[in-house]
């Protein structure tokens, strides 16, 4: 038990400087734009962090913490967008009092920004998030350009850490996929929820 529990906590502390890392990067490029709204989004991002640092520190919190941490994320994510990308977006409510492992849902959303930001003509993201029964099913659709390799290994820490995550706390209540086709990358993740 000590051990499950050490490793989750370095696979978590993985998770924040990537976290941060990226986000800045995003803020920095939207200061040369506008000021003012740079401003706003590093107080975004400020809630952001204390979820990060503090909250996430449980194993399990309300999922409800988590889908405003995403959609938070998607909000600071659309100003760096270009007007060639197009954003769909479909996020249900659940009316349940259920529970998630923290910082699950980012890395999906955080690879689907980075790898269609504008890299094609008719860039698209599609992220929805369903419940069905006990389980929350989310999936992310993107384009990507021809020349990027999204290879298993060369995908970085996000999906890698990820993995180990869902196989440490969720054991055979999940399922997961990512795959390529085309000049798209799918994601799918089918997840047993608890209370």
């Amino acid at each position: 038990r000590i051990q499950l529990e050490t490793e989750l906590d370095q696979l978590k502390q993985q998770i924040n400087p990537h976290f941060l890392f990226n986000t800045l990067n995003n803020i920095y490029s939207l200061i040369a734009k506008d000021q003012d709204k740079a401003q706003e989004e590093v107080h975004m991002l400020s809630h952001m962090m204390r979820y990060v640092l503090y909250e996430s520190q449980s194993n399990f919190l309300p999922l409800s913490k988590e889908i405003a941490f995403i959609k938070n994320y998607i909000s600071l994510m659309k100003l760096r967008l270009s007007d060639n990308v197009k954003l769909n977006i479909d996020i249900k409510e659940c009316a349940e009092d259920y529970f998630i492992a923290p910082l699950i849902l980012i890395t999906f959303v955080e690879n689907a920004f980075k790898h269609s930001a504008g890299v094609v003509k008719n860039s698209f993201i599609n992220i929805r998030i369903d419940f069905e029964d006990n389980s929350l099913i989310y999936s992310t659709e993107n384009s990507i350009g021809s020349e990027q390799n999204l290879e298993k290994n060369s995908s970085g820490i996000g999906l890698v850490n990820l993995q180990k995550r869902l196989n440490l706390l969720y054991e055979d209540n999940y399922s997961l996929s990512n795959f390529k086709k085309e000049n798209v990358f799918y994601s799918r993740l089918e997840l047993k929820l608890g209370r």
